[in-house]
């Protein structure tokens, strides 16, 4: 952006009072522009008004309620300003609605009241307000319209006809019908479907997108011959889409024209926002990257334009955009501020930006578009995730002693585009399930980046784990990652998992969570525990490598020995499946060990492209019963194993101790090591005690089964199993311990 159109930017709102998101504007009949956010302060949301004038707020008043505020909208209709929001009080949500009116606010009126209600928006046509959200229950996601009045609630109807539809957006079309468009998980993809309503009623659903890509996040706004549709799609290795299409009726039903790919590449983290006025100009803001958003525009009759950057391009964070286009084809951006990578404040603000579509080409930037961010390039190395068939596998576990257990495979280290990663919080679990076969994941948006996770996103993340939690189907845990060296301190990035429903969200900003000390004391309230991860990562800005110094054992009960970044077992370790980045010499996996410190191992993907489970590493858990419960209780007991994807099967016992365990044995006294793996190809395996080789096997098969005694133990020695195959697949345990 050129300072000219930089100062074309207000801020208005303060970084230095609160955490601000989630904006919206509207433009009333007076020609005064309203404006909307949600304020994230002293452990509270809560949504916020106000009006326009030089590029300043007036009137600033809040209006939700005593709960936790979520993602408010604004729609100006018939003289009134309409506000509408999601809000969770004691774990119940609530879609709420208000307006304004002749210089006085409304009561609040309760549109819906559930589990879980989200992503609110709304819609007029015919003379006639109305609001659309979604309602999600355990295995139902529907969309919801409810035709409103002054007085609250006139009418209410489910508008979708797939079982998991989510983000529903309506408008009347210059034909006169009312659109329908939202995002549908199918079994094992997204779709964007449509559905038009005209006198006869709604039609059927019509799927418009027509890639291999899961499609996200629909916009619908009027369009020439009746709607127009904008949305992003993502796929593999980063890759990314925006589009846009054309929806007119034929014989009652919604017809598609061509999508238009108006931009792709490689990239993290997608919003989009999109806009028409009476004249058919339609306007289309999006993110790129997390640092910029882009606007393009299309007059009517005409084809999409070149983009324009309408944020700072200064390369902190430009996120969640809104915009809308007046009758005067001026453009009005509302868009969320918050700081890159580094030691900086991680609240956000809200920026305000104006430019007539007369002056847009000036400032076209092709170029802007064609640039990849080398942190988001996908790992080129070709993976196989082998494993043993299941009458394999339980011959293996019935062998070894394991018959009464079940063995599980998880990732529960990854992003979505609540924080800075690619994909919704619903997307993610879905993946986990039917792309990456999954038995168990977490969700760990980081707690401050590019701003702070808020106590109503918090709830969001809660309740979404929860309805996704299936016992024997998909386990998920409870998590978020603090991420200290993004606010202040380099104490290195840990994830925190809890056991069940359970747990608030202690942030590096937060008294409870400022420092390990402080966090390990607040998390043991809940038997929580933190797991550290790319303990020697040195990114360059910052360093996020643990700090480890500080360690509970109570809580530290395991490490991410692997992950897309690097194999983090020692300093000198590299991987062809990662991207082998830098590393801090002295905080590796076997740095943390020979201080003696008693802590198991994880492996997992800290993927933000939606491939979780599929790029970095996996790990498995042997529990007694396939339920997120037994699984966090297997990861507390350490009883665990990492590998590099490949579903390769290893065991190491002393005894009846299995690994994870520690056990005592008299001074002078021998060891009997027994150690059984059936991998997925030609390798070897090893013994480690305390860092070093202390026994070695090679495998032709895969299959690997053999003791070796130790005649010189000591108190603190350790050991763990290695396997190295030739295709570069590789597996950890867990350790076994000794007191003398």
């Amino acid at each position: 952006m050129s300072e000219c159109m930089k100062n074309k930017s207000y801020e208005l709102t303060d970084l230095t009072d609160g955490s601000c998101q989630y904006p919206g504007i509207a433009i009333g009949a007076d020609g005064i522009s309203h404006v909307c956010w949600q304020e994230y302060k002293n452990r509270h949301d809560a949504v916020y008004t106000g009006w326009l004038k030089n590029g300043n707020v007036q009137d600033k008043r809040k209006v939700s309620g005593e709960g936790e505020a979520l993602h408010p909208v604004i729609c100006a209709f018939d003289g009134m300003i309409w506000y509408a929001w999601s809000e969770c009080q004691d774990r119940e949500w609530q879609i709420l609605l208000r307006y304004h009116k002749n210089e006085a606010y409304s009561p609040i009126f309760t549109v819906a009241r559930g589990e879980a209600l989200f992503y609110p928006q709304f819609l007029t046509a015919n003379g006639r307000l109305a609001l659309v959200f979604n309602e999600q229950g355990r295995g139902y996601s529907h969309s919801i319209l409810a035709w409103l009045g002054e007085d609250g609630v006139k009418q209410r109807e489910i508008i979708s006809q797939a079982e998991k539809t989510y983000r529903p957006t309506c408008c009347l079309g210059n034909d006169g019908y009312i659109y329908a468009a939202y995002d549908s998980f199918n079994g094992s993809r997204y779709d964007i479907l449509i559905r038009v309503r005209s006198d006869a009623g709604w039609s059927g659903e019509v799927k418009i997108n027509n890639s291999e890509q899961w499609a996200s996040r629909p916009i619908i706004s009027a369009g020439t011959n009746g709607a127009t549709v904008c949305w992003y799609e993502y796929g593999d290795g980063a890759e990314f889409s925006y589009c846009s299409t054309d929806i007119r009726v034929k014989n009652g039903v919604a017809v598609r024209g061509d999508v238009k790919i108006l931009s792709a590449n490689k990239n993290w983290y997608h919003d989009i926002s999109s806009s028409s006025n009476g004249k058919g100009t339609t306007v289309f803001a999006y993110t790129w990257g997390k640092y910029n958003i882009n606007v393009r525009y299309r007059l009517k009759g005409q084809d999409w334009s070149e983009p324009v950057v309408m944020s700072y391009d200064d390369t902190n964070c430009a996120v969640h955009p809104v915009v809308i286009v007046d009758e005067e084809n001026n453009i009005h951006l509302l868009w969320q501020f918050a700081y890159k990578n580094g030691h900086f404040d991680r609240n956000a603000g809200i920026v305000y930006n104006t430019m007539s579509i007369a002056e847009m080409p000036e400032y076209f930037d092709r170029e802007v578009e064609t640039s990849i961010d080398h942190f988001v390039q996908p790992i080129q190395e070709e993976k196989f995730f082998d494993r043993r068939t299941e009458q394999e596998t339980k011959r293996w576990m019935e062998k070894n002693g394991y018959g009464h257990l079940q063995l599980l495979f998880g990732d529960i280290h990854g992003q979505s585009g609540l924080s800075d990663g690619v994909g919704e919080i619903d997307q993610y679990y879905h993946y986990a399930n039917v792309r990456a076969d999954l038995d168990f994941t977490a969700l760990t948006d980081h707690d401050c980046y590019p701003d702070w996770i808020s106590q109503s996103e918090w709830e969001w993340m809660r309740t979404t784990n929860r309805l996704m939690n299936t016992d024997g189907e998909l386990a998920c845990l409870l998590a978020y990652e603090w991420t200290p060296n993004e606010y202040r301190y380099d104490y290195g990035h840990k994830n925190i998992y809890y056991r069940g429903d359970d747990g608030d969200i202690f942030r590096s900003c937060d008294v409870q969570g400022m420092t390990p000390p402080q966090l390990f004391e607040s998390l043991k309230q809940y038997d929580a525990m933190a797991f550290p991860h790319h303990p020697a990562a040195l990114w360059g800005l910052v360093s996020a490598a643990t700090d480890w110094d500080f360690h509970d054992p109570q809580i530290q009960r395991l490490v991410e020995i692997y992950s897309r970044h690097a194999d983090f077992e020692t300093y000198e370790s590299s991987s062809v499946y990662t991207k082998n980045i830098e590393k801090l010499k002295g905080h590796s996996v076997s740095d943390a060990l020979a201080r003696k410190y008693r802590i198991g191992f994880t492996a997992g993907s800290d993927s933000h492209q939606m491939e979780h489970g599929v790029e970095g590493g996996i790990f498995a858990v042997f529990s007694p019963e396939f339920s997120r419960e037994g699984i966090y209780d297997a990861m507390y007991d350490r009883f665990t194993y990492a590998t590099t994807g490949a579903r390769i099967l290893v065991s190491l016992k002393i005894g009846t101790a299995h690994m994870g365990q520690e056990i005592s044995i008299n001074k002078g006294e021998s060891v009997l090591l027994d150690v059984s793996t059936l991998g997925t190809g030609k390798g070897k395996v090893q013994i480690i005690k305390n860092n070093l080789v202390f026994a070695e096997m090679e495998t032709e098969d895969g299959s690997c089964d053999f003791s070796h005694i130790d005649t010189n133990c000591c108190s603190d020695d350790y050991y763990y199993v290695r396997v190295i195959q030739e295709d570069q697949h590789m597996a950890w345990t867990s350790p076994i311990w000794i007191n003398c």
